[in-house]
Order: structure tokens, then C-alpha cells, then sequence
């Protein structure tokens, strides 16, 4: 089968992808690496094998950070990790093990930190410190977007999504595959994220169309990801917003529950934010606490690889759990 012009071709044979940033190049790149092909790479520079090299190391090395248990060390880690892989990329620019931890990195970033520094602002802090702390979570969200298109590497598809054709995006999208589930998903994740802290500018608001059809893509091709983070992502979408402006209360505990059911002792970001925007929406204070107390009692030693994901959630549970008369209403 092949694609539509801007993402090359994908082999019916061994699903291999020629084209900028493609799967025919990241497998000539590590011929090269080995020795095997040099003579046929005349455009890799020694920096650059050396750099693809080095991102093999980091992406299997990524996991030290998921297993982190203490969040100030990791805010503190962060900002100089992403700016080192940034620092790479530039050797190797399409680098997909290089893109994928900075995309999935900036999310993680804007999320853990920026956002939860965030929700304790609007309570305790200035208006310029709101305002700061939103126009950086902003600002780190659309670029792990834009690391994230670059990562799918679908001229169409990202010009469809950017430019609004919603038609072209629903055509496009099935030319996804499993393994392109990672950079879908981070690229609608900090879509979506950003959009969710730029209420106000129409045209970001728009998008969200795009984004509910990159993000059904995913669930349709890999809902587990990431230890069921499709769901939750899914979940809050629909959660988050009143039915007037497209919540759907029961479509988001359809997915929370199916999160809830294959990941929830696992991945507590399910049941925290099920009891965040679900319960709050609902203002069901039975449902939130029954939701928090799942955070708050877990062990969060029982998955090791999820560690810093967990700490986390029971740090924000901990926040909502001390401010949930902010929530509920009666």
C-alpha cells in the first residue's frame, strides 16, 4: 500500500517506510552504524551514526526516570535531560528514538510540573504567577507537538490537521499503524493540553475535532499504551467539559472504566483523574473519594517502571483531597 505523497511508501512486506525521517532510513542508518553500509550513506556524517547510536542508549536508559520516586529530583532532572536530547537532535534530526523521548518528555514536563504548579497558583498564588506558569505549560505542550509531527513523519496528514481539513484528517488517519501509536498519541496529548490552557483563542479550540479523531485512531490501534493512557486521556476528554460544549459524561466512564479494568492498580493517573473531572463533573463526592482514597492507599512500590507516574498522581490526589469543597458544590 502506499501512502499519499509526504510520507513515502510503507512495503506490504515488512512494513518499511521510505521518505524523510522513514523506516527505509532509520534501518540504513544502523546498517551504516554497524559497518555494513557506509559506502551507501554518503549524507551520514560520523556525528550523526554517533548520535544514533547514543539514542538507542538513551531510549533504553529512559526507564531510570519512570522509576524516579522522588518528584523534586525529577523536576530538577528534566529541564537539563530534554535540552541534552534537544542538543543531539541536532546532529540527527529525525532521530525517532530522539524525537520520541522529547515529545513524550515535554508532555510529561508541562503535566508534572507546570500544570500542578498551576492548579496551586490559581488557590495560593499572584496573577502573574498564573499567567506565567500557563503561558509556559502552553509553550511546552506545543512543542512537544511539534515534535511529535515530526516524529509521524506525514507531510499530508500533519498539513490536513494544522490547516482544519477535518475530511482529509479522518482519510489520512488510517494510514496509521500500531507503531506509530507513540507519536500519535504525544502529538494529540499536547494538542489537547494546550488547547485545554488557551480557552479563550477560538481558533486553538477548533482543533479539537482533529484531535478526537487522532486520539480514536489510537484507541482503535493500541488502547493500552502506556499502561492504559489512551483511556485516560479519552476519559478526561469527555469528562472535562460540560455536555454543551461536547462533554459526554458516559463516554467518559465508559473509558475510564475500561481503563480502570485493565490498568487501574498500575497507572493511579486513571483513577485520580477519574475522580477529578468525572466525580467533580457528576458532583458525585462519593465517586471522587471513593477514586482518591484508590490513589492515596495504593503502593506505589508495586510497579517500580511506573514509579514517578504514581508519586505524581497521589501528590495531586493529596492537592484535590485537601481542596475538594473547590470541586463540590453542596
Amino acid at each position: 500500500m502506499v501512502k499519499q505523497a509526504g510520507r513515502g511508501a510503507r512495503a506490504l512486506s515488512g512494513g518499511v517506510r521510505a521518505g524523510r525521517g522513514g523506516r527505509a532510513s532509520r534501518w540504513l542508518r544502523a546498517a551504516a552504524a554497524s559497518g555494513a553500509f557506509l559506502t551507501l550513506a554518503p549524507g551520514c556524517s560520523l556525528s550523526q551514526l554517533t548520535t544514533d547510536q547514543t539514542a538507542g542508549l538513551l531510549s533504553q536508559g529512559s526507564v531510570a526516570l519512570d522509576r524516579e520516586s522522588d518528584l523534586q529530583f525529577a523536576r530538577e532532572a528534566m529541564p537539563a535531560s530534554l535540552k541534552t536530547l534537544e542538543t543531539f537532535l541536532i546532529n540527527s534530526p529525525q532521530n525517532p528514538e530522539l524525537l520520541l523521548l522529547l515529545t513524550r518528555g515535554f508532555n510529561s514536563y508541562a503535566f508534572a510540573f507546570l500544570e500542578g504548579d498551576l492548579e496551586k497558583a490559581r488557590f495560593e498564588g499572584s496573577e502573574q504567577e498564573v499567567e506565567s506558569l500557563n503561558r509556559r505549560a502552553v509553550l511546552h505542550y506545543m512543542r512537544a507537538r511539534t515534535y511529535g509531527f515530526i516524529l509521524l513523519d506525514y507531510a499530508d496528514f500533519e498539513r490536513a490537521a494544522l490547516g482544519g481539513d477535518l475530511d482529509a484528517v479522518r482519510r489520512l488517519i488510517k494510514d496509521f499503524k500500531k507503531d506509530d501509536v507513540p507519536g500519535l498519541f504525544w502529538t494529540a496529548y499536547g494538542w489537547a493540553s494546550a488547547i485545554n490552557l488557551a480557552q479563550d483563542d477560538p481558533d486553538m479550540v477548533g482543533a479539537l475535532p482533529m484531535i478526537e479523531v487522532m486520539m480514536s485512531r489510537v484507541i482503535e490501534l493500541d488502547p493500552h499504551y502506556m499502561d492504559g493512557s489512551p483511556y485516560v486521556f479519552m476519559g478526561t476528554y469527555y469528562a472535562s467539559r460540560p455536555p454543551m460544549f461536547g462533554g459526554d459524561p458516559d463516554k467518559a466512564r465508559q473509558y475510564y472504566d475500561q481503563g480502570m479494568a485493565s490498568h487501574g492498580g498500575s497507572n493511579l493517573l486513571i483513577p485520580f483523574m477519574y475522580g477529578r473531572f468525572l466525580a467533580a463533573q457528576l458532583q458525585d463526592r462519593a465517586l471522587f473519594n471513593e477514586m482518591m482514597a484508590k490513589v492515596l492507599e495504593a503502593d506505589v512500590a508495586d510497579h517500580p517502571d511506573g514509579r514517578l507516574q504514581n508519586e505524581i498522581a497521589r501528590d495531586r490526589a493529596r492537592f484535590w483531597v485537601e481542596h475538594a469543597d473547590e470541586l463540590f458544590f453542596e
